[in-house]
């Protein structure tokens, strides 16, 4: 019997070799790829104070090299006019700084990219018969040896107009709206154009079609319309799209101009500073035991606002002065018990990632069972100057069925306005609001944000009260760990943030931010927390609790930290007593993880199982970015990036024996068959070549360097 080291995963011995090759062998025999393209060089500078240090700086270096990465734009040759792009008549003429000449266009397009359609009756091959889905792979699987062979790639035609169109290939957009918004510029031309003649550059003034193209767009009308209908149900604001949650366009300008008008925000700020002021004066003794910065705020906005105009008379100030007493003004304000119960008990979350936990990704989790989706991680300063990149954050596919957004940030002044444009512009759109107190970066960290917030209760509570009150109904959460250091704190919130502070759920990551995400996650304190925050519950109903309220009822909790496979989710479950786990590298490395857990089963995925998976992202991927020669790429790269992570899944059928902990790493292995072992390739190179399957060829010079380079990894030089 073999015996393994702590670390290591049990691989098979038959299946073991002796390294991992620089870059996968091809699926079908011939010979390998050409290698891929060296690395640029360090700068001379980089190298010198390499070599002055000892041997643990050129790591750190490393990890820090996320900062410098950059992915260039990636446009076509020639600049189509977006109107005519569509088929329209564009209203500057002549001025117009875009190209009008179609034929032109399409002359230095680059070639259609061929790929094949999608499974019958949808994207998931979950719900397909035994016979539908081997036949779809079996496609699939073919497609792939095609593009190693050449074989696919398209005839050239003595048409130069022509001859980048593939008739026959598939474009996401048509196939799921009957028509594409990219038009002449969508990278699938060929699946929703029809050739009528000769183009104007063979036939000359006889040219039919658009624009002397001899081509015509097509447009499956019933299938547009039913898409239309759908679609406009959800977002009315913009109904040719199927994500809701845009920001107006008249409100971005004026957060931009900084002339956005609050209309509560300034008065929540204004009672917290008072607050802290009063608070500051007091005795150390007594401010255990004072009721300022506990429950919910009391404020008579209409009363501040009269104060607060300098146009308003000395008798309207007068009377609202008078009107000191706030228990009989703003009848309609939403109180804590009647804020929208977040009812999580046994839903999957998935966890907010940033950079990978983007829409399609977000899409891909859910067509395998997972529940509660949180965007990514926004900066509150950057919501509030409108900037469009992280407004796009907030974004949600009409599918998601429970689904929030996440802000970090270090004050009341910048994160409850956020939260006021947010309840204002997106709230129908938005099932909760979460707060960000475990991010460890140091860039986070420094400015008092994130995890900072762990040192600071008091100023916490102030954010979280505040944020509550402009979000009127819709739930507030956060999110959070241990402590910064190896001394816990996080109980201490607990404690207070459902009977004080009136938080809808929180959530816990069983790390320090020292700890980043080395060690095991600690779930045993996330018991000790569990029970902190019942034992206040219980002692708020007891001692605190009015007549007229109801009797509190602890909030959801949900554990965060190493749930790798159903086993563990239902262990923690079982012995922390959380109503529930956030999935975060877990489900960047086996995103079916949430289809393991509901059926408690270990699902040995084929190797072309993982390649649809790879499939279905890049088509969810091409109708959230584009059809275009930008929009390829941008899917290309977040689908290097998801595959930075997959790309560490150990197949089931390969181990000694299951499970295996999170950070064990296999030794070198080959595969049961060439697919696999190219998807396990630890070659940023290799995961380019899977890319190509789908989207094309990559554009030259264009490369990937992944993010995470984690610690429980030592084949590190093989990822650039």
């Amino acid at each position: 019997m073999v015996v393994y080291q702590p670390g290591i995963a049990p691989i098979k011995a038959e299946f073991v070799r002796p390294a991992w090759p620089a870059r996968s062998e091809p699926l079908a025999g011939g010979e390998a790829p050409a290698p891929a393209p060296p690395a640029a060089e360090p700068a001379p500078e980089a190298l010198d104070r390499a070599d002055e240090g000892d041997q643990e700086k050129p790591r750190k270096r490393a990890r820090g090299q996320n900062k410098g990465r950059t992915f260039a734009r990636t446009d076509d040759h020639i600049a189509l006019c977006p109107h005519m792009a569509l088929g329209n008549t564009c209203k500057f003429g002549d001025a117009c700084k875009f190209t009008h000449d179609l034929c032109a266009y399409l002359e230095h397009k680059e070639r259609d990219i061929l790929v094949p359609p999608p499974p019958p009756h949808g994207e998931n091959i979950l719900c397909l018969s035994p016979e539908e889905r081997d036949a779809h792979l079996d496609t699939l699987y073919e497609h792939a040896l095609a593009l190693e062979r050449e074989d696919a790639r398209p005839t050239h035609t003595d048409d130069a107009v022509q001859r980048s169109i593939v008739l026959g290939t598939h474009c996401a957009y048509f196939h799921e709206r009957g028509a594409c918004p990219m038009g002449w510029k969508c990278r699938f031309l060929g699946a929703h154009v029809r050739r009528i003649s000769a183009s104007a550059r063979v036939c000359g003034a006889d040219a039919q079609g658009t624009l002397g193209t001899g081509l015509e767009l097509v447009q499956d009308v019933p299938r547009h319309d039913a898409w239309l209908a759908r679609a406009g149900r959800r977002n009315e604001s913009n109904p040719h799209s199927d994500q809701i949650n845009w920001l107006p366009g008249d409100v971005a300008r004026q957060l931009r101009s900084r002339k956005y008008v609050f209309d509560k925000a300034p008065f929540i700020t204004a009672a917290l500073r008072r607050e802290a002021d009063a608070m500051s004066q007091m005795p150390a003794s007594e401010v255990a035991h004072t009721d300022l910065g506990k429950g919910p705020l009391r404020i008579n906005y209409d009363r501040e606002r009269i104060l607060a105009d300098p146009t308003a008379s000395l008798e309207a100030c007068e009377d609202a002065m008078r009107n000191a007493d706030d228990s009989a003004v703003d009848t309609a304000r939403i109180r804590p018990c009647e804020k929208r119960r977040l009812s999580w008990k046994g839903e999957l979350y998935l966890a907010p990632l940033t950079t990978t936990g983007n829409l399609p990704f977000r899409r891909l989790c859910a067509s395998f069972g997972s529940d509660i989706h949180c965007g990514e991680m926004g900066m509150a300063e950057s919501f509030l100057q409108g900037q469009a990149s992280e407004w796009s954050l907030v974004r949600r596919w009409e599918g998601e069925r429970i689904f929030g957004t996440q802000l970090c940030g270090a004050k009341p002044e910048f994160l409850v306005p956020a939260a006021e444009v947010l309840a204002r512009h997106v709230g129908s759109g938005l099932d909760f609001v979460d707060v960000n107190c475990g991010c460890p970066i140091d860039l986070v960290y420094n400015k008092g944000a994130g995890s900072a917030l762990l040192d600071h209760a008091t100023k916490l509570g102030r954010i979280v009260r505040g944020m509550s009150e402009a979000l009127g109904e819709i739930p507030l959460t956060i999110k959070l760990r241990t402590g910064t250091s190896s001394k816990p704190t996080a109980h201490k919130i607990f404690g207070r943030a459902q009977t004080e502070w009136g938080v809808g759920a929180m959530t816990l990551h069983g790390r320090s931010r020292k700890q980043r995400y080395k060690n095991d996650a600690d779930w045993s304190y996330i018991r000790t927390c569990v029970d902190a925050l019942h034992d206040a519950v219980r002692t708020w109903n007891e001692d605190t609790k009015h007549a007229d309220e109801p009797e509190m009822v602890p909030v959801p909790v949900y554990g965060n930290g190493d749930v790798y496979g159903w086993r563990e989710y239902y262990d923690h479950i079982e012995n922390a007593r959380v109503d529930g786990t956030m999935i975060a590298r877990g489900a960047l490395i086996r995103p079916w993880i949430f289809t393991e857990i509901k059926e408690r089963r270990d699902w040995d995925i084929s190797s072309r199982e993982r390649l649809d998976m790879i499939r279905q992202y890049a088509s969810y991927g091409l109708t959230h970015w584009g059809a275009d020669t930008q929009g390829v790429n941008t899917t290309r790269r977040f689908l290097c990036e998801m595959l930075s992570f997959t790309h560490r899944y150990i197949p089931i059928g390969l181990l000694e024996h299951v499970p295996v902990r999170m950070n064990d790493r296999p030794s070198p292995y080959h595969g049961r068959d060439a697919l696999e072992s190219l998807l396990s390739s630890p070659s940023a190179s290799d995961w380019v070549r899977i890319s190509e399957m789908f989207l094309g060829p990559a554009p030259p010079h264009w490369h990937f360097t992944p993010k995470h380079r984690s610690n429980a990894y030592e084949a590190q030089d093989q990822q650039g």
